[in-house]
């Protein structure tokens, strides 16, 4: 079989297969009739998906600069920023060092927040540097994650070039938090009321050798608390650049 590139959209080639012009006998023509008629079918969900894709991605707004401040009743915290800090290739941890650094809030046109009074979520993004072909400094947005081990009910917020993203919404007080619909502390387990957990803790943490001093997360319900002995219980403000 030959392949050539066929351009669908900028930037996107697909390779499409071109069949050898074979005579058929009539089964054979039915079950390429069969296969052709699904590839096309096929080859325009996948289309239409890039098309909304592109669309959705359109109306993203992205929020003005700003920096993540600790707030504590430990004096040693209070008021110490936030600053992505390198924990491996193209990944940062949010640890307390330096001066701060710039965060974004991406959120979609039009979203609504599931509690009144309080804004709807978005992706937290932090802009890694990198010098491009032309020898000029750019930027790659990189998205907010959870890593979590199973060993522990701490996890580490990370940024990385990721789908898998957590969400974060900020309340009227400008604290960072997450909306959580899930209560399985009853049974059965519900999934119908909205709530906002702030379970943000401060903690000596472990990641691939190296031990840092960073921003992290509880898992659980508001009452959950850590099993890693160094954490302190802190909220997260935004404030404007």
């Amino acid at each position: 079989m030959s392949h050539y590139p066929r351009t669908l959209l900028p930037g996107l080639t697909i390779k499409s297969t071109i069949l050898p012009l074979l005579p058929f006998i009539p089964h054979q023509l039915d079950t390429f009739k069969l296969n052709t008629l699904t590839t096309t079918k096929m080859k325009t969900i996948a289309i239409s998906s890039l098309l909304l894709l592109g669309a959705a991605t359109a109306q993203e707004i992205q929020s003005k600069p700003f920096n993540l401040v600790i707030q504590s009743a430990n004096k040693s915290l209070n008021g110490e920023q936030l600053s992505a800090c390198h924990s491996g290739a193209a990944i940062e941890s949010l640890c307390l060092a330096g001066a701060g650094s710039e965060f974004y809030l991406n959120t979609t046109q039009g979203q609504q927040a599931p509690i009144e009074g309080l804004s709807p979520s978005g992706t937290l993004i932090w802009k890694l540097p990198y010098i491009n072909q032309n020898n000029e400094t750019a930027y790659e947005s990189e998205p907010l994650s959870f890593y979590s081990d199973p060993s522990t009910n701490v996890a580490m917020p990370m940024f990385q070039p990721s789908y898998d993203v957590q969400q974060v919404m900020f309340d009227e007080e400008n604290r960072m938090g997450i909306y959580s619909y899930l209560d399985d502390t009853v049974t059965p387990p519900t999934g119908d009321t909205p709530k906002v957990l702030q379970n943000w803790y401060v903690c000596e943490t472990y990641y691939t050798g190296y031990t840092y001093h960073t921003l992290n997360w509880v898992m659980g319900d508001a009452k959950a608390k850590p099993q890693n002995p160094s954490c302190v219980k802190v909220q997260v403000e935004r404030k404007s650049v």
